[in-house]
């Protein structure tokens, strides 16, 4: 048997039918966490290696809600998936990636989003990726400190409440005196407020610090006082909020406090002097008229 021939036929048929190779989907992009007012944005790239594009599907859940088919008519389609909605208009796909707009309904849009990216014939190969979003209502202001004034003085006691935005996720308060935290002591017990809204039970978070303005992370501070309190959400660091507030700290002095008095005593003092001698000198000037009074009726 001559195998040359075999080998030649078996090199032709390579090259007349070669191996398909697999598509990619290279990049998806959905957002982690998002707050449940906001509309979002869904995208991914692909890379065909050569197939033809059959079409682009969207998934929450293992559902379809969008399809992009450009082989076909209509090109772009939707469909009605609970939790969401696909903005009119707001899509844009080719053959390397596709992006659409969605507006979210609350919790019951937070989910699992896949890309799914399909060749045509005559190989049909498929490709997809997935992420989840958590859809939540989130702070939308920064932490409010309340009872704190412009200046204060050393050895003076100061007390100050921070409370954080409502929120569907907990929220944790951390102080900052000086850029240092507070002493236990120095910090009451957090007070935790629900309210039910939007199909979520939102949070506030209040801590309460109070001290006394002494000891050497005062002294060191030279004038400055700054309390600082920050609002974090666990595991998304991204949705740190803070607030910073600053006053005047001055040193207490006694003998400058004291000097209004001293300066109001002298000055009752010398009215005092000042009113006993009128008195004196109209005595006086009565008695010489009654002297000179007696000397004229005195028999001569």
């Amino acid at each position: 048997m001559d195998y040359g021939w075999l080998m030649f036929l078996f090199i032709a048929l390579l090259i007349d039918c070669p191996i398909a190779s697999a598509l990619f989907v290279t990049d998806i992009s959905v957002p982690e966490i998002v707050d449940f007012r906001d509309n979002v944005t869904l995208s991914c790239s692909y890379d065909m290696r050569g197939h033809t594009l059959n079409s682009v599907k969207w998934y929450k859940d293992h559902e379809e809600f969008f399809r992009y088919s450009p082989l076909t008519s209509p090109i772009y389609m939707t469909f009605g998936v609970q939790g969401l909605q696909v903005l009119d208009g707001k899509y844009l796909c080719n053959e390397s990636s596709c992006r659409l707009d969605l507006s979210l309904q609350g919790a019951k849009s937070t989910g699992v989003y896949k890309c799914e990216v399909s060749g045509d014939a005559p190989h049909f190969k498929l490709a997809d990726k997935a992420d989840n979003m958590t859809v939540a209502a989130l702070p939308q202001s920064d932490p409010l400190i309340e009872s704190f004034n412009s200046m204060y003085r050393m050895e003076e006691f100061l007390s100050a409440t921070c409370s954080s935005d409502y929120s569907s996720l907990p929220t944790r308060l951390t102080w900052y005196i000086n850029g240092e935290q507070p002493l236990l002591g120095e910090l009451q017990p957090s007070i935790d407020t629900s309210i039910p809204a939007h199909d979520y039970v939102l949070r506030r978070q209040r801590l309460q610090v109070h001290f006394y303005l002494q000891g050497q992370r005062f002294f060191q501070a030279g004038k400055i006082l700054e309390l600082k309190c920050v609002a974090e959400i666990e595991n998304y660091p991204e949705l740190r909020r803070e607030t910073t507030l600053s006053a005047s700290l001055s040193q207490f002095d006694n003998f400058n406090n004291q000097m209004p008095l001293r300066h109001a005593n002298t000055n009752s003092g010398a009215r005092q002097r000042n009113s006993l001698g009128g008195r004196t000198s109209i005595i006086s000037a009565i008695l010489a008229v009654i002297s000179l009074l007696q000397c004229l009726w005195r028999p001569s």
